[in-house]
């Protein structure tokens, strides 16, 4: 018991060390890990501040492509292209565009449901004024229609093959992009979606090859200078000898690639990918790897830097810590990657490295060309097997730009409302994310205007837009500048679209103006680049307001948060978890002491609500030590129990157990011998011989087996009992010899001891019966002999020798006192068993008593016999 307790101690302890390195872990690498940064306000719209369109309400629409078409906003949906008013999302027009019928009766004999059986809208682009271009998965045949609008109607003008251009089925991602008149799509050519592709008529990617696209997810496309830029994210094709891992992408092609000679002709020769790299830095970098959306391209001023950035929404993996991110990357930072070293596989358990640029042919591929058919065959080769860029694309900034770790909610869009200037001559990017829980947040990095290396994420806004916690599917910026003389005297510059599988919402840029909002420091603490402190006015303002660029009429400071000129106070804009509750809040401790009546009760109020929010909150440091805590107890507790009972109920091993569930127990195991009722006992016990040392075991008894009666038998049936009709059949009937003391009663359920000394069970209920003996064909023998023949001897089993004339033999060299003692108690064994007609033969040579045995008598000639043991 010692010993196991010695174990379970020092496992218990092994334990705990193992959970004190890991906690040690997350608390020195917690300093790395951005915290989630709590909203300034919490944001629950009411009817009164949204625009709504539900579209076919007794269908889901699936909402998902946004166009900006002049004055109007073009919604892709199923069967169905809607034309919105951009002022109130009043519809317009309608075009209606439904799969043919035999199309559909197709799609349903392939194996597709009637809801993919539909003709989903995933391409539209607006080539010219009054014309538009649109393409649908059409039941999984796609096809695209050109239609020209003439007096409010559309007509329809050409169709065509949406093969490569549009996807088959509507659950892929795809993207495209039109440039130069032409339409460059990333999708699948496929029914089964097993061939992707970037293409653009004639030329398209390497088909089934992994090198090139392995699995992707198209998530955004546009177009640039003398390339078009895609998105996507992949099964990294570099990591697949260390498992199995996706990496967002981001792929270019020359605008004038025509396609190499020969069997290049219909290949893009220009065709380069990089990794984007999204991670939280140091030693060990935590990794952002799956894009979810991009933003439009972005040209500002970042810093004393002018950069043209996309900014992107990265995910970690479903089955990793669930968290997202928000990135930017600059153009010029994707085009250094594309004119760096390749990467190259030169075995197939070869590691991916750089390639020398010796080995590069000249000109270098994936570079522009006046003519790409002239290409030699040393750069087309090169081209087609080295697709894949060495270095990973930074982050802009350095790092994320926002962080959120959340079992709620992911990101799933972004749109970003580039260089919003505000009344000091700054400029910041307001940032749109929404998530698939139906939220809206509205971020801004409050350093850009004066650094591109450092990141301050300010989160203005948390929106609850959608109470049935949809998914959000796209995001888009548009702008009205409609006046809105009734608020302020300012102009609504824009409006956020908020699409969804069921519904289109717009809403607001900013709540500037909001009635809570009546202080300088209250306004100014917002961070929002949308908000301004009109002095004059004494109200806060938003942006476009008359004079807006005048910083000596409005007061304002995003990088802080303070101004001089407003009363200085006390803001708590970070914590470990973003709190949430209903209604419309301000997060901020105000120490105005001139502050009017009013205005102080709505601020002891607002304190009131946090404080409740706050104390259910606790750090990561909390969290950690008090698992930790508990843990330890945990432990302890569970080992002191373990301990005490384990003593509590500990028997020592010279304590005899017997095992009432067995038919027989060894010698040593008995106890209580003499607590038997006398009338179970056996009336005469053989005197044990006086001994020093006593050894048990268990010898097979020699039986003999009946002549065979072409019948199969079991050895154990000749051990048998027969029944009580069967006990007497004659004189040739054999009787076993049979342990019996005298007295001995077969209908009743005896349990005692030969004269052996061995406990044995015996019950006769009629015709079911046990064996005579109660062990089968094994018994247990004590045996006592001399310390000085033990000396050198091992105490098992009695070596056996050869059976003479069937009857066992054991042979021993003893002393002739010690064969006299033998056979006088040799002659008290064979007294019980007189009337059997058969005396065993023991050996003179024996030094402990033989087992009795059923023997021939000497004018038979001696029978087969075998050995039976019995576990």
């Amino acid at each position: 018991m010692q010993l196991q307790s010695a174990k379970t101690l020092s496992q218990s302890f092994g334990w705990m060390q193992v959970f004190l390195l890991l906690t040690l872990f997350v608390i020195g690498n917690q300093s790395a890990w951005q915290e989630n940064i709590r909203p300034k306000l919490y944001v629950e719209l009411g009817p009164e501040d949204i625009l709504k369109f539900l579209g076919n309400e007794s269908v889901v629409d699936h909402f998902k492509l946004v166009t900006k078409d002049g004055n109007s906003l073009l919604i892709g949906a199923r069967n169905t292209v809607f034309n919105l008013s951009i002022h109130d999302l009043a519809e317009q027009q309608r075009l209606i565009w439904t799969s043919p019928e035999d199309d559909t009766k197709m799609c349903l004999v392939k194996g597709k449901d009637e809801e993919a059986c539909q003709n989903y809208i995933r391409i539209m682009v607006v080539p010219s004024p009054g014309r538009l271009f649109v393409c649908g998965t059409n039941s999984f045949r796609p096809m695209c229609n050109t239609y020209v609008i003439n007096d409010s109607n559309y007509t329809l003008e050409a169709t065509k093959n949406g093969q490569a251009v549009c996807p088959y089925d509507p659950r892929h991602n795809s993207t495209s992009v039109l440039a130069d008149n032409e339409l460059y799509s990333g999708t699948v050519a496929d029914f089964s979606g097993s061939d992707p592709i970037i293409y653009r008529e004639p030329l398209q990617t390497e088909q089934y090859d992994s090198l090139s696209l392995n699995a992707p997810n198209f998530v955004s496309s546009f177009t640039q200078g003398d390339f078009v830029y895609f998105f996507f994210r992949e099964t990294a094709v570099e990591f697949i000898n260390c498992g199995k891992a996706i990496y967002s992408r981001v792929a270019r092609v020359c605008k004038w690639d025509k396609g190499g000679p020969h069997r290049f002709r219909n290949r893009w020769t220009s065709f380069l990918k990089s990794r984007l790299n999204c991670s939280i830095p140091g030693d060990y970098p935590f990794y952002f790897n799956e894009i979810q959306s991009a933003s439009n391209l972005v040209e500002g001023q970042y810093g004393s830097m002018s950069s043209k950035l996309i900014y992107g929404v990265f995910n970690t993996p479903t089955n990793s810590i669930p968290g997202s991110a928000v990135c930017a990357f600059a153009l010029q930072d994707i085009a250094d990657t594309f004119e760096g070293q390749f990467k190259e596989q030169s075995g197939i358990n070869s590691n991916w490295l750089p390639v020398n640029n010796a080995k590069v042919p000249e000109p270098r591929p994936g570079a522009c060309h006046n003519d790409s058919r002239t290409l030699p065959d040393p750069t087309l080769n090169f081209i087609k097997t080295h697709s894949l860029m060495d270095e990973n694309v930074p982050a802009f900034f350095g790092q994320p730009i926002l962080v959120r770790t959340s079992t709620i909610y992911r990101f799933t869009q972004i749109a970003v409302d580039a260089q919003i200037k505000t009344p000091g001559g700054k400029t910041y990017d307001v940032i749109f994310v929404g998530t698939d829980h139906g939220k809206i947040i509205k971020s801004v990095n409050a350093e850009s205007a004066d650094s591109a290396e450092k990141v301050t994420s300010v989160v203005i806004e948390e929106i609850d837009v959608l109470p049935k916690s949809e998914p959000i599917r796209n995001l888009e910026i548009v702008r009205t500048m409609q006046y809105d003389q009734p608020k302020d005297g300012s102009y609504d510059d824009g409006k956020l679209i908020i699409v969804t599988d069921s519904q289109v919402i717009a809403i607001q840029l900013h709540r500037c103006h909001n009635d809570k909002i009546t202080s300088c420091s209250e306004c100014v603490a917002l961070q929002d680049p949308y908000c301004a402190w009109d002095k004059i006015a004494g109200k806060c303002r938003s942006h476009g307001a008359p004079r807006w660029l005048e910083e000596n009429y409005f007061y304002q400071n995003v990088a802080t948060g303070q101004h001089a000129a407003c009363p200085s106070g006390k803001i708590n804009s970070k914590d470990a978890n973003v709190g949430e509750q209903k209604g419309f809040r301000n997060d901020m401790d105000l120490l105005d002491s001139r502050r009017q009546s009013k205005d102080q009760e709505i601020i002891d109020n607002i304190d009131k609500n946090f404080e409740d929010i706050i104390n259910a909150q606790y750090t990561v440091e909390t969290l950690v030590m008090a698992v930790l805590a508990g843990s330890i107890f945990s432990l302890l507790v569970g080992f002191f129990t373990g301990y005490f009972c384990g003593r509590r109920c500990h028997k020592d091993e010279d304590d005899n157990l017997p095992y009432p569930d067995t038919e027989y127990e060894y010698f040593e195991q008995r106890q209580n011998v003499n607590s038997f009722p006398s009338s179970c006992r056996i009336q005469q016990e053989p005197k044990l011989l006086p001994q020093v040392e006593e050894v048990t075991y268990a010898e097979p008894v020699l039986l003999p087996q009946p002549p065979p009666q072409n019948k199969m038998h079991s050895p154990k049936n000749t051990l048998r009992k027969p029944p009580m009709h069967q006990m007497h059949q004659g004189p040739n009937s054999e009787t076993l010899f049979q342990f019996q003391p005298d007295g001995y009663n077969t209908q009743q359920t005896y349990r005692g001891r030969d004269n052996f000394g061995t406990l044995r069970s015996h019950q006769v209920m009629g015709d079911n019966y046990r064996r005579g003996d109660g062990f089968s064909t094994t018994r247990s023998v004590k045996k006592a002999v001399n310390n000085t023949n033990t000396r050198n001897r091992s105490l098992g089993r009695a070596r056996r020798q050869p059976p003479r004339h069937g009857i066992v033999t054991q042979h021993r060299s003893n002393s002739p006192q010690q064969q006299q003692q033998q056979q006088q108690q040799q002659q008290q064994l064979q007294q019980p068993h007189s009337s059997s007609g058969s005396s065993p033969v023991m050996s003179n040579s024996s030094s402990s008593p033989a087992p009795p045995s059923s023997s021939p008598s000497p004018q038979e000639s001696p029978k087969n016999c075998s050995y039976i043991y019995r576990d």
